[in-house]
Protein backbone atom coordinates (compact mmCIF):
# COMPACT_ATOMS: atom_id res chain seq x y z
CA UNK A 1 0.00 0.00 0.00
CA UNK A 2 1.14 3.54 -0.76
CA UNK A 3 2.73 4.90 2.41
CA UNK A 4 1.00 8.29 2.29
CA UNK A 5 -2.36 6.66 1.60
CA UNK A 6 -1.86 4.30 4.55
CA UNK A 7 -0.99 7.20 6.85
CA UNK A 8 -4.03 9.19 5.72
CA UNK A 9 -6.33 6.21 6.29
CA UNK A 10 -4.89 5.84 9.79
CA UNK A 11 -5.44 9.57 10.36
CA UNK A 12 -9.19 9.01 9.92
CA UNK A 13 -9.14 7.45 13.41
CA UNK A 14 -7.72 10.58 15.02
CA UNK A 15 -9.63 12.28 17.84
CA UNK A 16 -8.78 15.62 16.23
CA UNK A 17 -11.64 16.54 13.87
CA UNK A 18 -9.45 18.94 11.92
CA UNK A 19 -6.89 16.20 11.20
CA UNK A 20 -9.69 13.88 10.10
CA UNK A 21 -11.09 16.53 7.78
CA UNK A 22 -7.70 17.18 6.20
CA UNK A 23 -7.12 13.43 5.73
CA UNK A 24 -10.53 13.10 4.05
CA UNK A 25 -9.69 15.91 1.65
CA UNK A 26 -6.26 14.48 0.77
CA UNK A 27 -7.61 10.96 0.26
CA UNK A 28 -9.74 12.07 -2.67
CA UNK A 29 -6.73 11.66 -4.98
CA UNK A 30 -6.66 7.94 -4.19
CA UNK A 31 -9.66 7.05 -6.28
CA UNK A 32 -10.23 3.42 -5.31
CA UNK A 33 -12.84 1.23 -3.51
CA UNK A 34 -10.83 1.02 -0.29
CA UNK A 35 -10.78 4.81 0.09
CA UNK A 36 -14.45 5.13 -0.81
CA UNK A 37 -15.44 2.63 1.89
CA UNK A 38 -13.17 4.36 4.41
CA UNK A 39 -14.72 7.75 3.68
CA UNK A 40 -18.25 6.39 4.03
CA UNK A 41 -17.29 4.70 7.30
CA UNK A 42 -15.84 7.97 8.55
CA UNK A 43 -19.04 9.84 7.70
CA UNK A 44 -21.14 7.30 9.61
CA UNK A 45 -18.81 7.32 12.61
CA UNK A 46 -18.16 11.07 12.89
CA UNK A 47 -21.28 12.84 11.64
CA UNK A 48 -19.84 16.32 12.34
CA UNK A 49 -20.78 18.96 9.76
CA UNK A 50 -17.21 19.77 8.67
CA UNK A 51 -16.28 16.12 8.19
CA UNK A 52 -19.51 15.30 6.34
CA UNK A 53 -18.93 18.26 4.01
CA UNK A 54 -15.36 17.07 3.38
CA UNK A 55 -16.55 13.51 2.69
CA UNK A 56 -19.19 14.81 0.30
CA UNK A 57 -16.69 16.98 -1.61
CA UNK A 58 -14.21 14.11 -1.87
CA UNK A 59 -16.77 11.56 -3.06
CA UNK A 60 -18.19 14.00 -5.61
CA UNK A 61 -14.70 14.61 -7.04
CA UNK A 62 -13.85 10.91 -7.26
CA UNK A 63 -14.74 8.54 -10.13
CA UNK A 64 -14.71 5.10 -8.49
CA UNK A 65 -17.69 2.92 -9.40
CA UNK A 66 -17.80 1.88 -5.76
CA UNK A 67 -19.22 5.29 -4.84
CA UNK A 68 -22.71 4.48 -6.14
CA UNK A 69 -22.93 1.21 -4.23
CA UNK A 70 -21.58 2.66 -1.00
CA UNK A 71 -23.51 5.94 -1.09
CA UNK A 72 -26.88 4.28 -1.62
CA UNK A 73 -26.29 2.11 1.45
CA UNK A 74 -26.23 5.24 3.62
CA UNK A 75 -30.02 5.17 3.47
CA UNK A 76 -30.05 2.30 5.95
CA UNK A 77 -29.11 4.86 8.61
CA UNK A 78 -31.94 7.00 9.97
CA UNK A 79 -29.91 10.17 10.53
CA UNK A 80 -31.19 12.83 8.08
CA UNK A 81 -27.70 14.25 7.48
CA UNK A 82 -26.36 10.87 6.36
CA UNK A 83 -29.28 10.41 4.01
CA UNK A 84 -28.79 13.94 2.69
CA UNK A 85 -25.14 13.11 2.07
CA UNK A 86 -26.26 10.12 0.02
CA UNK A 87 -28.73 12.23 -1.97
CA UNK A 88 -26.11 14.88 -2.75
CA UNK A 89 -23.46 12.37 -3.80
CA UNK A 90 -25.81 10.24 -5.90
CA UNK A 91 -27.27 13.30 -7.59
CA UNK A 92 -23.78 14.54 -8.48
CA UNK A 93 -23.10 11.31 -10.38
CA UNK A 94 -26.07 11.72 -12.71
CA UNK A 95 -27.24 8.59 -14.52
CA UNK A 96 -24.06 6.78 -13.50
CA UNK A 97 -25.81 5.62 -10.31
CA UNK A 98 -29.30 5.08 -11.72
CA UNK A 99 -29.06 1.26 -11.54
CA UNK A 100 -28.21 1.40 -7.82
CA UNK A 101 -31.01 3.89 -7.23
CA UNK A 102 -33.47 1.55 -8.91
CA UNK A 103 -32.23 -1.59 -7.16
CA UNK A 104 -31.83 -0.28 -3.62
CA UNK A 105 -34.41 2.51 -3.49
CA UNK A 106 -37.05 2.52 -6.24
CA UNK A 107 -37.70 -1.21 -5.84
CA UNK A 108 -37.44 -1.27 -2.06
CA UNK A 109 -40.34 -2.66 0.00
CA UNK A 110 -40.01 0.40 2.24
CA UNK A 111 -42.07 3.21 0.71
CA UNK A 112 -39.79 5.79 2.33
CA UNK A 113 -36.90 4.45 0.27
CA UNK A 114 -39.01 4.73 -2.87
CA UNK A 115 -39.65 8.37 -1.99
CA UNK A 116 -35.90 8.91 -1.66
CA UNK A 117 -35.55 7.53 -5.19
CA UNK A 118 -37.97 10.24 -6.29
CA UNK A 119 -36.01 12.93 -4.43
CA UNK A 120 -32.91 12.02 -6.41
CA UNK A 121 -34.69 11.50 -9.74
CA UNK A 122 -36.33 14.94 -9.56
CA UNK A 123 -32.91 16.51 -9.13
CA UNK A 124 -31.29 14.53 -11.95
CA UNK A 125 -33.86 15.61 -14.56
CA UNK A 126 -32.66 13.03 -17.09
CA UNK A 127 -34.62 10.61 -19.26
CA UNK A 128 -33.70 7.73 -16.94
CA UNK A 129 -34.81 9.80 -13.96
CA UNK A 130 -38.13 10.57 -15.67
CA UNK A 131 -38.68 6.87 -16.28
CA UNK A 132 -38.13 6.23 -12.55
CA UNK A 133 -40.71 8.88 -11.65
CA UNK A 134 -43.14 7.54 -14.24
CA UNK A 135 -42.83 4.01 -12.85
CA UNK A 136 -43.47 5.19 -9.28
CA UNK A 137 -46.63 7.05 -10.30
CA UNK A 138 -48.13 3.56 -10.42
CA UNK A 139 -46.88 2.71 -6.93
CA UNK A 140 -49.22 0.92 -4.53
CA UNK A 141 -48.66 3.61 -1.88
CA UNK A 142 -50.60 6.89 -2.42
CA UNK A 143 -47.88 8.96 -0.74
CA UNK A 144 -45.34 7.69 -3.26
CA UNK A 145 -47.75 8.22 -6.17
CA UNK A 146 -48.51 11.80 -5.15
CA UNK A 147 -44.84 12.60 -4.61
CA UNK A 148 -44.08 11.25 -8.08
CA UNK A 149 -46.80 13.44 -9.62
CA UNK A 150 -45.55 16.47 -7.69
CA UNK A 151 -42.00 16.01 -8.96
CA UNK A 152 -43.14 16.01 -12.59
CA UNK A 153 -43.22 19.79 -12.40
CA UNK A 154 -39.40 19.72 -12.26
CA UNK A 155 -39.29 18.14 -15.73
CA UNK A 156 -40.60 20.94 -17.94
CA UNK A 157 -38.01 20.11 -20.61
CA UNK A 158 -39.86 16.83 -21.21
CA UNK A 159 -43.25 18.51 -21.49
CA UNK A 160 -44.86 16.15 -24.00
CA UNK A 161 -43.98 13.01 -22.05
CA UNK A 162 -44.95 14.66 -18.77
CA UNK A 163 -48.37 15.68 -20.08
CA UNK A 164 -49.10 12.14 -21.24
CA UNK A 165 -47.98 10.82 -17.86
CA UNK A 166 -50.21 13.33 -16.05
CA UNK A 167 -53.20 12.26 -18.14
CA UNK A 168 -52.55 8.63 -17.24
CA UNK A 169 -52.19 9.53 -13.55
CA UNK A 170 -55.75 10.88 -13.30
CA UNK A 171 -56.92 7.32 -12.57
CA UNK A 172 -55.30 7.67 -9.15
CA UNK A 173 -57.00 10.91 -8.16
CA UNK A 174 -59.21 9.84 -5.29
CA UNK A 175 -59.20 12.60 -2.67
CA UNK A 176 -58.39 16.26 -2.01
CA UNK A 177 -54.66 15.64 -1.57
CA UNK A 178 -54.23 13.85 -4.88
CA UNK A 179 -56.44 16.42 -6.63
CA UNK A 180 -54.47 19.41 -5.32
CA UNK A 181 -51.16 17.70 -6.10
CA UNK A 182 -52.30 17.08 -9.67
CA UNK A 183 -53.55 20.66 -10.05
CA UNK A 184 -50.49 22.39 -8.59
CA UNK A 185 -48.17 20.24 -10.72
CA UNK A 186 -49.91 21.46 -13.86
CA UNK A 187 -50.07 25.08 -12.73
CA UNK A 188 -46.62 25.51 -11.18
CA UNK A 189 -45.01 23.31 -13.81
CA UNK A 190 -46.67 25.57 -16.41
CA UNK A 191 -47.99 22.62 -18.39
CA UNK A 192 -50.48 24.51 -20.56
CA UNK A 193 -51.62 21.75 -22.85
CA UNK A 194 -55.16 21.31 -24.12
CA UNK A 195 -54.85 17.53 -23.93
CA UNK A 196 -55.32 17.93 -20.16
CA UNK A 197 -58.71 19.61 -20.53
CA UNK A 198 -60.88 16.56 -21.19
CA UNK A 199 -59.43 14.43 -18.35
CA UNK A 200 -60.08 17.34 -15.97
CA UNK A 201 -63.68 17.66 -17.16
CA UNK A 202 -64.12 13.94 -16.51
CA UNK A 203 -62.86 14.50 -12.96
CA UNK A 204 -65.56 17.14 -12.47
CA UNK A 205 -68.15 14.50 -13.26
CA UNK A 206 -66.50 12.15 -10.75
CA UNK A 207 -66.30 14.44 -7.71
CA UNK A 208 -69.06 16.37 -5.95
CA UNK A 209 -66.97 17.78 -3.06
CA UNK A 210 -66.78 21.58 -3.57
CA UNK A 211 -63.12 21.90 -2.52
CA UNK A 212 -61.95 19.18 -4.91
CA UNK A 213 -64.04 20.75 -7.66
CA UNK A 214 -62.47 24.13 -6.84
CA UNK A 215 -59.01 22.81 -7.69
CA UNK A 216 -60.24 21.14 -10.87
CA UNK A 217 -61.98 24.34 -11.97
CA UNK A 218 -58.87 26.36 -11.13
CA UNK A 219 -56.73 24.11 -13.31
CA UNK A 220 -59.19 24.28 -16.19
CA UNK A 221 -59.13 28.07 -15.99
CA UNK A 222 -55.33 28.00 -16.00
CA UNK A 223 -55.58 26.00 -19.24
CA UNK A 224 -57.78 28.75 -20.70
CA UNK A 225 -61.06 26.86 -20.48
CA UNK A 226 -63.26 29.92 -19.86
CA UNK A 227 -66.50 28.00 -20.43
CA UNK A 228 -66.35 26.75 -16.81
CA UNK A 229 -65.87 30.22 -15.31
CA UNK A 230 -69.47 30.73 -14.20
CA UNK A 231 -69.70 27.37 -12.42
CA UNK A 232 -66.20 27.82 -11.02
CA UNK A 233 -67.11 31.16 -9.43
CA UNK A 234 -70.39 29.77 -8.12
CA UNK A 235 -68.55 26.86 -6.53
CA UNK A 236 -65.92 29.21 -5.06
CA UNK A 237 -68.68 31.38 -3.61
CA UNK A 238 -70.00 28.42 -1.63
CA UNK A 239 -66.52 27.95 -0.17
CA UNK A 240 -65.96 31.63 0.56
CA UNK A 241 -63.11 31.60 -1.95
CA UNK A 242 -64.58 33.71 -4.74
CA UNK A 243 -62.10 36.60 -4.36
CA UNK A 244 -59.17 34.18 -4.36
CA UNK A 245 -60.39 32.57 -7.56
CA UNK A 246 -60.94 35.99 -9.17
CA UNK A 247 -57.30 36.83 -8.44
CA UNK A 248 -56.24 33.55 -10.03
CA UNK A 249 -58.36 34.28 -13.10
CA UNK A 250 -56.66 37.65 -13.44
CA UNK A 251 -53.19 36.06 -13.08
CA UNK A 252 -54.07 33.33 -15.60
CA UNK A 253 -55.25 35.98 -18.08
CA UNK A 254 -58.62 34.35 -18.66
CA UNK A 255 -61.29 36.59 -20.19
CA UNK A 256 -64.34 37.05 -17.98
Amino acid sequence: MNKEKHELLMELNSEDKNKVRIAVEKLSKYDDPEVVKALIKTAVKRKSKSILEAVKASLISMKSKEICREAVRLFKYTEPKLRQLAIDVLTSKGDECISEILEYLAKSKDYNMRKFALDIASRLKTKSAFNTIKELINDENPNVRNTAVEYLKELADMKDEVVLTLIDSTKYIEDLYSATTFATTIIYGNFKDQRLTQPLKELLAKFKEPLIRHWIYKTLLFLGCDEVMGKALENARKLGMEKDLEKDIEIFGVNK
